[in-house]
């Protein structure tokens, strides 16, 4: 061979060798770091996707520890069993009127059919909470222990819910008149409840939901620890304007201001305190000053 052929040969091979020493020939090279910079790329977006997904789920997670505290917001506390909005009185001037009851007691039965026509009368100012006498226990399944057995708390449950999901006060003692007529088949299934609330002209959805998820036993230990706290332990009692005013319990005592519904009436009159004109009848009453 050619001297000089050998030498521009061996040049080559050198050449090509130290290409390849320095890694890749230049077409690989250039090969290398496109799939390099795809790569990369492919990187960022999954760390992009990662970061999105874990964002949204710490979003969801506010939002369910929030819901809780909206749901009880919303809920109230035990003066607020209802939504109604009768007329431009404020809740807080109305006079509260306290049932301590048991929703199968005939002594309840009878205490709230004397006050029919005290509703009837001054619904208007007057703001109704329902505190129900039982015991309470964790592991009873709506969280207390009643008299007349799981029927009554269950009863309980729907009298609450029929309360807190009114349209006004009357509608809702349409709703107790309804199922105070069958007393034996409170608490028993939901068709007398239903039947009860669609007469009384309530929104049946909410209150079938109520009675069925955790918002009819949240009102329910509320009001039985308002019984316990007021150490209130006879069922039929009731307190006008803070102060005990009558107990029935297989008759009528201690009443010093009368029980019957115009008693009543006039002991409401007397203590509403608003500045809004109270209903015509009140006018037969002195008002407190």
């Amino acid at each position: 061979m050619d001297e000089s052929r050998y030498l521009l040969h061996r040049i080559k091979v050198d050449g090509d060798d130290v290409e390849k020493m320095g890694g890749y020939p230049r077409r690989q090279r250039a090969r290398r770091r496109g799939w390099m910079i795809m790569i990369g790329a492919m990187v960022v977006l999954a760390t992009l996707a990662v970061l999105a997904a874990i964002g949204g789920r710490h979003l969801a997670v506010h939002k369910d520890l929030d819901a809780p505290a909206a749901a009880g917001h919303q809920a109230g506390g035990a003066n607020d069993q209802g939504r109604e909005s009768t007329n431009n009185i404020a809740d807080e001037k109305k006079v509260q009127v306290e049932f301590f009851v048991m929703s199968r007691c005939p002594d309840a039965v009878k205490m709230e059919q004397t006050f029919s026509r005290v509703v009837d009368a001054v619904h208007s100012i007057m703001e109704v909470q329902l505190s129900f006498i039982a015991k309470l226990d964790p592991n009873a399944t709506t969280g207390a222990v009643c008299k007349h057995g799981e029927h009554e708390c269950l009863g309980n449950i729907d009298e609450l819910c029929a309360l807190r999901h009114r349209l006004d006060l009357p509608s809702f003692w349409r709703f107790l008149g309804c199922v105070n007529n069958r007393v034996e088949d409170i608490g028993r299934g939901k068709d007398l409840a239903l039947r009860c609330a669609s007469a009384a002209g309530l929104d049946t959805a909410a209150f079938l939901a109520c009675t069925n998820q955790g918002e009819g036993r949240s009102l329910f230990r509320q009001s039985v620890e308002n019984a316990v706290f007021a150490g209130v332990e006879t069922s039929a009692t009731v307190f006008i304007a803070g102060k005990k005013r009558c107990v029935e319990d297989n008759g009528w005592r201690e009443c010093p201001g009368g029980y019957r519904p115009e008693d009543f009436i006039r002991d409401i009159c007397a203590a509403y305190k608003g500045s809004a004109p109270p209903p015509s009848i009140c006018a037969q009453y002195p008002r407190a000053v």
